[in-house]
């Protein structure tokens, strides 16, 4: 039983044996000198030039399969190479961008502390409230720097604010357009006096201004200096709002600081 079943399973391999041999023996060059033996070996050597032609076409085929998958593997090894040089180039790029740009940011600074007719200390800005409930910067300078409560903070376009609070190494800055700021102020072009009080938002409020004040649209507000803290002169920003009422005595003006709160980074705290 073992033998049958083994001719039966193996039967196409012994066959391609057997048609290997024969066309072995009939190209042989005593046979070839025969004639009556053409007939057969034409069939036969056209079976075995087909499967020689298939077996070549299949390890052509899976030659060129194999060098694309090769090529492939090549090129998504090269591209992830280019991205992640890539990646680098534009992290390089953004810290040059950053240096430029810090370094004009202190250009602009230390020009201005160069003119300004007080004694300062400049220093970085480290935190921000978040909580929209105060509006206070942190910066890296403290107590250990000479930084002491009521020193007023100040950038190149006019005030930031006044320290609250001090640390060793860090201080806590009361900005302008908090609600718990007061800054004494004056109409540059009018004379008139008044007191800039934070809103919470982007900007101030000034009060105390008389209803027959000639205050316009676009007049400059500066520090009066006559709260002690603020010294007189500095910018504080330009009135954009001017209503009045028909029975108040103060008019209602809105002011919006030079001082751009959103970018600043950098800003000089007066010392003396």
């Amino acid at each position: 039983m073992s033998k049958p079943r083994f001719f039966y399973t193996h039967k196409k391999g012994i066959l391609l044996i057997v048609i290997i041999l024969i066309a072995i023996i009939l190209m042989s060059p005593n046979l070839q000198r025969r004639p009556r033996y053409y007939l057969i070996e034409r069939p036969i050597v056209f079976i075995i030039s087909t499967v020689q032609s298939g077996i070549t076409s299949a390890k052509e085929g899976v030659s060129r399969i194999w060098n694309g998958y090769i090529n492939l593997v090549r090129v998504q090894e090269e591209n992830k190479r280019l991205k992640k040089e890539i990646e680098t180039l534009k992290t390089e790029n953004n810290n040059y961008k950053e240096m430029v740009y810090s370094f004009e940011r202190m250009q602009a600074l230390l020009g201005f502390k160069e003119t300004a007719p007080f004694k300062t200390i400049s220093a970085r800005i480290i935190g921000k409230d978040t909580s929209n409930l105060f509006k206070t910067f942190t910066i890296n300078r403290g107590e250990k720097d000479g930084i002491k409560k009521d020193m007023v903070v100040i950038a190149p376009e006019g005030i930031v604010g006044r320290v609250i609070r001090t640390s060793g190494r860090s201080s806590l800055v009361l900005l302008s357009i908090d609600r718990n700021s007061e800054i004494a102020a004056i109409i540059q072009r009018t004379r008139d006096e008044g007191i800039i009080e934070g809103k919470g938002s982007s900007l101030t409020h000034l009060k105390y201004i008389p209803i027959l004040s000639d205050i316009k649209e676009g007049d400059a507000v500066i520090a009066s200096g006559l709260d002690g803290i603020y010294p007189k002169g500095l910018n504080i920003g330009k009135v954009i709002s001017v209503k009045r009422g028909d029975a108040a005595l103060f008019l209602e003006i809105d002011v919006m600081p030079d001082t751009d709160f959103a970018r600043l980074e950098d800003v000089l705290v007066i010392t003396n």
